[in-house]
């Protein structure tokens, strides 16, 4: 008859079980869901502070501080963005709810209009989740080692 080491060590027992149960619960946490907020979420007081023909760039920034970003090529409109994201357990992560505060101003900075844009307001927002792809980033191996070959003698 051969004996087991828990039958050997009694002790060895509860440091298996001391050291099984913690990881246990450590892979299991891993499963969970991430939910994480990006940008700066503006509530409803938030924007009722905002009051067209009234309020100006300086106290807009008070309220909500600085925009995410500026409207291109001077179309005197500034943009708050948030985002919640979700990345499930071994999955991709993805936008679950994303909120966007157009706001315009005049040639005084004064705020002319206020649009918010959801998922509700029938306005598609395109997410790209991709890297922007560049020359040289998809390499392999052997077009690494051979790129020079392909260069022409100066």
């Amino acid at each position: 008859m051969t004996r087991g080491l828990f039958d050997a060590f009694p002790a060895a027992r509860a440091i298996v079980a001391s050291l099984f149960v913690p990881l246990l619960a450590l892979t299991l946490a891993a499963c969970e869901s991430r939910i994480s907020a990006h940008g700066h979420t503006v509530d409803a007081t938030e924007l009722d502070q905002i009051r067209p023909g009234e309020t100006r760039l300086v106290d807009l920034q008070d309220i909500l501080g600085l925009p995410s970003f500026e409207g291109a090529f001077g179309s005197g409109k500034v943009y708050y963005v948030s985002e919640v994201m979700i990345e499930p357990p071994g999955g991709r992560k993805r936008a679950s709810t994303r909120t966007v505060i157009v706001i315009s101003l005049d040639d005084g900075e004064t705020v002319t209009n206020v649009e918010v844009r959801d998922e509700g307001s029938g306005k598609t927002i395109a997410y790209l989740d991709e890297k922007t792809p560049t020359p040289g980033d998809n390499f392999g191996v052997a077009d690494q080692l051979f790129s020079t070959l392909r260069r022409k003698p100066r």
